[in-house]
Formats: structure tokens, C-alpha cells, sequence
């Protein structure tokens, strides 16, 4: 019996031992999982903490670099303002000259109808004195009948007179008929005289008056081929309009001054615009040379194109060739304006080829001009030019590569356009 207790007894304390280790495995697991816990929380934190860190640290540059790209909009947009007052200048100025232009053809269309209101009235006048021969000679009829008719009536008094009478009357009256017919031969050559000399005086009028207004008329037609192509002055002279023509392959030159504001604030205006003329001038004489159209010059910069309006297809190697030519002129102004004291340009010459829009749009102030991503791209070949070079673009250097020595500047950042293959010309082969 005691035996039996004893056993239960031990049996109690093993199973009180073996609940109490059990409670103490539990409550050390537990505790190792808070630990665990606890050192994946403050693992956290630390990330959390890093992140916050590198999140400040890339606002900080973004918010610089914001900073950046807002100054240099700030300057581009000055730049924007510059370039728009001088073009409203220039526009201004180009307004005033085309309308002294206007008033020219408005007096010449004075000339002409003044002409043509003297060349009715000379008309009128040749008319009038066809009536008058018509009347003279309707006279001359007249006479001839009356004659006829004294014929007959002396013929008839013969008959009653005797024969001396009837021979003094008929001698006196032979003598009458040749008065009279000496005086109307003599009034008739006055009358033709007259006649002669008023249809010579008025064909040498009228002669003199066409020749002014054949004058006028290419006085006209020099003024507009002055502002517009001749296909396009004819066409529009022929229909009172015209139709811009696609272009799918031109070539675009834009040359443009360094330093022109720097340049414009040294030189009085009449110095300034004798300057520009000087070069303008000489790059005109240039492009008739290679038969270039001139677009028009903004302020400074001067644009021309190749393959417009008569299409070629070999203009880019014919512009390139007229930009050396540029330089060649460019070159011997400097030395010249240097030997008499003045301040010599330096130009940037851009050329790019490609498709465009060319043509005159609207109905008054007529202006011949070009459109396209081709018309931009040239400007941003001149704007990353360097004084003294021709930049040209990788599509116009795989056309002219056979004809000219190039020199390969990589890749340039153009404005709105990314990175471009770029080339500076060097010589002609």
C-alpha cells in the first residue's frame, strides 16, 4: 500500500516536473521570438530610416536640377525676346520698304492708264479724220458731177450760139475748169498734207507712248522679280495666285553673325546697315552665280536654298560650293573693312537637306518662302557652328562626301533636336 502511494507520488512530482519544463520551454521560445521580433523591427526601422535619407537626398537633386533647367529656360527665353524685337524690326522695316515699293507700282498704274487714256483719245482722233477724207473725197464726187452737169449745159448753149461765140465761151469756161480743178487739186494735196502729217504725228505719239508703257510694264516685272521667283511671278500674274510645291529633297543655308548684339551696340545705325549691306551684297552675287534662290534675311542672318523653285538634284553640292564661296567673300571683307578701320563680321554657316514646303501664301504683300523641319534644322546646324566654319547635317554630308573634305565632329546636342551627326566642310576635292 505504501509501496503503491509511494509510486503515485513520484508519478505526481514527474508529471508537475515535466508540465514545469514544458512551461519554461515555452516561455523561452517565446521569449527568443519577441527577441527575433524585436531585431526585425529595428532592422526596419534602419531601412526605413536609409530610405528616408536617400529619398531627401534625391529630392534635393531634382529639385536642383529643376532649379537649372528654370535659369536656362529663363536665358532661352530671353534669347526668345531678343531675337522676336529684332525680327519685328527687320519686319518693320521690310513693311516700309515694300510699301515705298507699292507706291512705285501705284504711280507706274498711273503712268499706264494715262497713256491709255491718251492712246483712246488719238484713236478717236485718226477716227475723226478718216471721216473727213471720207467727206473730202465725197466732196471731190460732187464737184466732178457739177462739172459733168456744166459740160452739158454749155454743150447745149453751143448749140444756139454761133460758132465764135460758142469758141470765146467755150475758152472761158475751159479756162474756169482749170482754175477751179488747179484750186481743188490744191485744196485736195492740203487736205492730204494735213492728213499725212496728223496719221505720222499721231503713230509717233502712239509709238512713244507704247514704249513707255513696254518700259513700265518691265519696270513691274523687275520689281517683282526682285521679290519673287520668275515661275512664280508668271504664275501668279496669270491666275492672281499661286500653289506651294512640295520639295522632297533642298537644301537649306543659313548664315548668321557672332557677336551681333555686342557688335550692333559699337556701331551707329548707318554703320551698322552699311556693314550688313556690304556682306549681303557680296552673298547675293554669289547665289545668282550658282542660280540659289535668296529666302529673305532676318536682322542677321541670311537664308538661301537650293532645288527651289526649279527642281535639282544636285543643289547640296552646289550650296556647299556657294558657302566656301560665303567664306572666300567673308574673308576678303575682314581684310578690307580692317585696312580702312572698321569692324570686320565673322559668320556661322549651317546647311542642312531634306524635304520642305516652298511657295507664297495669302493675297497681298506677297513673299516668297519656305516651310519645314528641313528650315529648322539648317538654323540649328548654324546655331552649333563656330565662327568661321560650315556646319553641315549627316543626311547633306552623304550627299556631297564625294566632292568635299569633311571632318566628322560626332554627335552635338542641337536644341529640341538631340544629338546630331555633325561636319564641318573643310575644301572642295
Amino acid at each position: 500500500m505504501k509501496h503503491k502511494a509511494f509510486i503515485f507520488l513520484l508519478l505526481a512530482f514527474a508529471g508537475l516536473m515535466l508540465h514545469a519544463q514544458t512551461a519554461s520551454d515555452t516561455k523561452a521560445k517565446q521569449l527568443e521570438e519577441m527577441r527575433k521580433l524585436q531585431k526585425d523591427i529595428q532592422q526596419e526601422n534602419r531601412l526605413i530610416q536609409q530610405q528616408t535619407e536617400w529619398n531627401n537626398q534625391s529630392s534635393q537633386q531634382e529639385i536642383k536640377k529643376l532649379n537649372q533647367e528654370n535659369q536656362q529656360k529663363n536665358f532661352e527665353i530671353a534669347s526668345s525676346k531678343d531675337e522676336a524685337q529684332r525680327a519685328r524690326v527687320e519686319v518693320l522695316k521690310a513693311k516700309q520698304i515694300l510699301e515705298a515699293k507699292m507706291r512705285e507700282l501705284n504711280q507706274t498704274q498711273i503712268l499706264i492708264d494715262s497713256a491709255k487714256i491718251q492712246l483712246a483719245i488719238t484713236r478717236g482722233q485718226l477716227s475723226e479724220a478718216e471721216v473727213v477724207n471720207k467727206r473730202i473725197k465725197e466732196e471731190l464726187q460732187h464737184q466732178e458731177d457739177s462739172v459733168k452737169y456744166l459740160k452739158q449745159a454749155q454743150e447745149f448753149q453751143d448749140l444756139r450760139l454761133q460758132n465764135q461765140q460758142i469758141e470765146l465761151d467755150a475758152q472761158k469756161q475751159k479756162n474756169r475748169l482749170y482754175i477751179i480743178a488747179a484750186a481743188l487739186a490744191l485744196s485736195l494735196l492740203v487736205v492730204l498734207f494735213a492728213l499725212l502729217f496728223t496719221r505720222q504725228k499721231a503713230l509717233r505719239e502712239l509709238a512713244e507712248k507704247n514704249k513707255i508703257i513696254q518700259e513700265e510694264k518691265k519696270r513691274s516685272d523687275d520689281l517683282l522679280l526682285n521679290i519673287l521667283p520668275e515661275e512664280v511671278m508668271h504664275e501668279l500674274k496669270a491666275h492672281g495666285k499661286t500653289k506651294p510645291l512640295n520639295y522632297s529633297k533642298a537644301t537649306v543655308l543659313f548664315a548668321d553673325i557672332k557677336d551681333f548684339t555686342k557688335i550692333s551696340e559699337q556701331l551707329s545705325p548707318d554703320d551698322l546697315i552699311e556693314g550688313l549691306d556690304a556682306y549681303f551684297e557680296r552673298f547675293d552675287k554669289v547665289i545668282e552665280k550658282y542660280d540659289i534662290e535668296k529666302i529673305k534675311t532676318i536682322g542677321d542672318a541670311y537664308v538661301c536654298a537650293g532645288g527651289v523653285p526649279t527642281k535639282s538634284e544636285g543643289n547640296p553640292h552646289i550650296v556647299v560650293q556657294a558657302a566656301l564661296d560665303f567664306m572666300y567673300e567673308i574673308d576678303k571683307l575682314r581684310r578690307e573693312r580692317l585696312a580702312v578701320g572698321k569692324i570686320p563680321f565673322e559668320f556661322r554657316i549651317g546647311i542642312h537637306t531634306g524635304q520642305l514646303v516652298a511657295g507664297v501664301i495669302g493675297i497681298r504683300k506677297f513673299a516668297y518662302d519656305i516651310w519645314g523641319d528641313t528650315v529648322n534644322m539648317a538654323a540649328r546646324m548654324q546655331q552649333t557652328s563656330e565662327a568661321g566654319k560650315i556646319n553641315i547635317s549627316g543626311a547633306t554630308y552623304e550627299l556631297v562626301r564625294d566632292k568635299f573634305a569633311c571632318v566628322y565632329r560626332g554627335k552635338v546636342e542641337a536644341k529640341n533636336k538631340g544629338e546630331i551627326d555633325m561636319y564641318y566642310v573643310e575644301k572642295a576635292l
